[in-house]
């Protein structure tokens, strides 16, 4: 058995990349690499039982060059009797759609036809030609393109259903098997364009590099090994405080802002970064991001507040950090009149019942069950209505002498900034006798002198 093959055979067990009886979908450009693929697993087949398709986009960038591609693959599927299923799209006019490279647009058309193809044929495995060479290739443009340490890992091997056999060989090694062989593939002449970022790190960059040092592939790959090793050790860390510390309020993450303020830099950042990735998977937040969640942590207002792409807002709050992506809530305006009986106010989200009773509850007295039940002395009652905050509001909240500032209230119960103004306000003629949910004026509360007693409840929609 040719060596290439005995190899790739040996990682596939190694990893568990493929089972016995599998189905697996092998994408095929028509290039070297996925063809030899395509090759090798037909050899190791005949050992392993497995089921193969081939998956073929034409991007329709190099004319009847694109074509031809296209016309190779299908025959050579058709040589073997294995399904072929091809995706013809104009990437340059994707690209130009979605503001994308055309080499980011490409990829994402590519492994979504292949997600597609999978999902639909129910393909265990989807099987990519890439190599050592490729592993090195994105090592190098990372570093060019400033990736923190995060962006320094090795390709995953297998993630999901998406498998890479040939990723511990070098191209080389694939390039004598094919001579050997005599297998055949074609070829992209935009591989020979040094315009593309990855042609010029491969036919200009690693060459100078191996002027200097013959072995550099190499050196680069241990080194690909360490920095993976260190963002196994990070990303254990990061998960291991994200299970322990975040909670959710609605569909918002909260987390202990002094538990963030003290992790790790590089933690913290990964921390972030899966925190935004919830909120927005299409949000790769950078190191100016977290730099800017940084700022917030140490800040000292009791409300700070910054915005990101996405619509994605981050707020500290009293000690809270909160990731949300919903706006931020109105205030509510207006005066509305209440009355006994039920009361609906649907801008609040709010409905007061509002009935005189004869006497209290049992277990009641003065002070309420419940925070969303008040009790009023009815005679010292005028005009019921509701409405929010405004600047300069105060009552005398019940146990004590001396009037407060609604908004000192509302700062001493750490009630978020963004909150205040959509809390409702229960008013006799002008006077404020019930923070509606947290505390009734100490002015209008019952007493052993009272005769007639008002009852409010409030439900919260």
């Amino acid at each position: 058995m040719d060596d290439l093959v005995k190899k790739t055979k040996d990682i596939i067990r190694r990893e568990g990349l493929i089972a016995k009886g599998d189905k697996v979908l092998v994408a095929c450009s028509g290039g070297i690499d996925s063809i030899t693929l395509l090759f090798v697993l037909r050899e190791i087949g005949h050992e392993l039982p497995i089921r193969l398709g081939v998956a073929h986009v034409n991007h329709l960038l190099r004319g009847l060059e694109s074509d031809r591609d296209e016309d190779f693959v299908r025959g050579l599927a058709d040589r073997f009797s294995i399904p072929c299923y091809v995706k013809k799209i104009n990437v340059s006019y994707e690209a130009r759609k979605s503001g994308k490279s055309i080499q980011h647009a490409g990829r994402d058309i590519r492994y979504c036809f292949f997600d597609e193809i999978a999902d639909a044929l129910h393909f265990d495995k989807i099987a990519i030609g890439h190599t050592l060479d490729d592993q090195v290739e994105t090592f190098l443009l990372r570093i060019v393109k400033g990736t923190g340490i995060r962006g320094l890992s090795s390709i995953p091997i297998m993630r999901g259903r998406i498998i890479r056999p040939f990723l511990t060989t070098y191209r080389s090694t694939i390039e004598e098997y094919t001579k050997t062989r005599g297998i055949p593939f074609v070829k992209d002449s935009s591989n020979e364009k040094n315009q593309y970022e990855r042609n010029f790190v491969r036919r200009v960059i690693i060459p100078a590099m191996e002027k200097l040092n013959p072995a550099v592939k190499n050196k680069i790959v241990a080194l690909l090994k360490d920095m993976t090793a260190v963002n196994i050790f990070f990303e254990h860390e990061a998960n291991v405080f994200i299970n322990e510390k975040k909670s959710y309020e609605n569909d918002d993450i909260t987390i202990d802002a002094e538990s963030m303020q003290g992790l790790d830099e590089e933690v913290r950042y990964r921390v972030l970064f899966s925190l935004f990735q919830e909120l927005e998977p299409s949000f790769l937040p950078l190191r100016e991001h977290v730099r800017l969640v940084g700022k917030i942590l140490k800040g000292k207002g009791p409300n700070l507040l910054a915005t990101f792409p996405k619509g994605i807002h981050v707020k500290k709050t009293y000690g809270k950090i909160t990731f949300t992506k919903k706006r931020e809530a109105l205030p509510v305006e207006g005066h509305y009149r209440v009355s006994t009986g039920r009361n609906i106010i649907e801008s609040l989200g709010l409905t007061l019942e509002v009935n005189e009773i004869d006497e209290m509850d049992e277990q009641s007295g003065p002070i309420p069950i419940a925070l969303n039940i008040a009790y009023f002395d009815l005679e010292k009652l005028g005009g019921l209505s509701v409405r929010t905050f405004k600047a300069g509001d105060r009552f005398v909240p019940f146990g004590m002498s001396q009037e407060v500032k609604i908004k000192d209230f509302f700062i001493g119960r750490k009630i978020p900034k963004e909150k205040r103004r959509r809390v409702p306000l229960l008013l006799s003629n002008h006077d404020i006798i019930w923070v509606v949910g947290y505390r009734i004026d100490e002015r209008y509360k019952v007493t052993k002198e009272t005769n007639h007693v008002m009852k409010v409840i409030a439900h919260f929609n």
